[in-house]
């Protein structure tokens, strides 16, 4: 039980070290401590242990947006703040590109990697190269989308479940059970985006009032957000009453589209969002009803400590979550929906609108100025 916690705490300290507002939420996560089950999940990683220091390889499914500039930022940090033991960290980039993660993940077994730190492109796609690695003794860790198996040692997330549900239980409390939404996905196999809708539907299936009207694919990008929404409103116009959306990576992009189909300040429909600055200005400035639920990038810091702890034989949980802060426009949380902030608390009111307020970087990171000496 000592190990629990500490694996929990370690996680938590990721975040908490360099939280910038005091109301945050500091707690272990809710998602542990809510969680019905008597029985918690944990591997066995004895196996793995051997001496240090070690070669870690990274493959990351592609650096497309700003949240997983500041992931892979995150693991960079981490990887220098344990030198004594990590000797290498070795650093993939996809482009998220299928056939090319699987070609670095191949790339990194045949250098002789110690453990594999992996965010897959596609959940399918990368599943045989993953399983392969564990089948030749490499043990992996997944970070923020995971495989279809479970052919892992542990999977450092925060949660996608309740992510999803909560955005789908907020909406449906806030159209008081009859309204009609559009799911705004991101990237289509992806495991965060299908795990998020998968959740949110099995809430909206709960309430006949709620209707589906399409879900629509975004790539997690606020252009393609904006094309898809604007394909939307052209269908559905003033018919639609909310906005589920998997990120807020292309909620401005669905914003902007309301906008300039000429929806006014205080009728543009209520939105999801997560983790960017740039939604919250325009639901302030708009008098939009929105929601926010971090995801935060600082997973990856988490994940070099889950890695070390399996590469120490020390059992992990096959769940490796952390905690996550929500937060809402003034007087929008329900029932069910408490948030910890106020968009006023967390949003900056000038900063660029691709800035993460959940970033765990502290307050002078720049990630276009970033570096650190990590153990290359």
């Amino acid at each position: 039980m000592k190990r629990t916690f500490a694996l929990l705490g370690a996680a938590l300290a990721v975040l908490s070290a360099t939280a910038s507002h005091s109301a945050e939420y500091t707690g272990a996560p809710r998602t542990f401590l809510y969680n019905p089950a008597l029985e918690v999940c944990f591997k066995d990683t004895a196996q793995y242990k051997k001496a240090g220091p070690y070669t870690i390889g990274f493959s990351n499914a592609g650096l497309g947006d700003s949240w997983r500039v500041v992931m892979q930022h995150s693991i960079m940090r981490a990887a220098a703040e344990n030198k004594a033991d990590i000797k290498h960290l070795l650093i993939t980039d996809a482009g998220h590109d299928d056939a090319k993660q699987i070609a670095d993940i191949q790339d990194l077994i045949s250098r002789g990697v110690d453990l594999l730190i992996v965010s897959a492109n596609t959940q399918k796609a990368l599943d045989p190269v993953v399983s392969q690695a564990m089948k030749k003794g490499i043990p992996v860790v997944m970070v923020d989308r995971r495989i279809a198996s479970d052919n892992f040692v542990t999977f450092v997330t925060a949660s996608d479940a309740m992510m999803g549900r909560l955005w789908a239980q907020w909406i449906v409390e806030k159209l008081n059970g009859k309204g009609n939404v559009i799911i705004l996905a991101g990237q289509a196999g992806s495991s965060p985006s299908e795990n998020r809708i998968k959740s949110a539907k099995q809430v909206f299936a709960q309430y006949p009032g709620i209707k589906i009207l399409d879900t629509v694919y975004s790539d997690w990008s606020p252009v393609k957000g904006k094309q898809v929404m604007q394909a939307a409103i052209s269908k559905y116009g003033k018919s639609i009453n909310a906005v589920w959306a998997a990120h807020g990576l292309q909620v401005s992009g669905s914003i902007e589209a309301f906008l300039e189909a000429g929806f006014k300040d205080g009728e543009i429909p209520m939105h999801t969002t997560a983790d960017l600055n740039g939604p919250m200005q325009l639901a302030l400035k708009h008098k939009i009803p929105m929601l926010e639920i971090g995801y935060p990038p600082a997973m990856g810091g988490a994940a070099v400590s889950a890695a070390l702890q399996v590469l120490k034989g020390a059992p992990v949980p096959c769940l490796y979550e952390i905690n996550a802060q929500i937060a809402t426009t003034d007087g929008t949380g329900t029932a069910s929906v408490h948030p910890d902030l106020s968009f006023k608390d967390l949003v900056s009111p000038t900063g660029p609108a691709n800035l993460l307020v959940t970033g765990g970087m502290g307050k002078d990171y720049n990630p276009t100025t970033y570096k650190v000496d990590y153990p290359k």
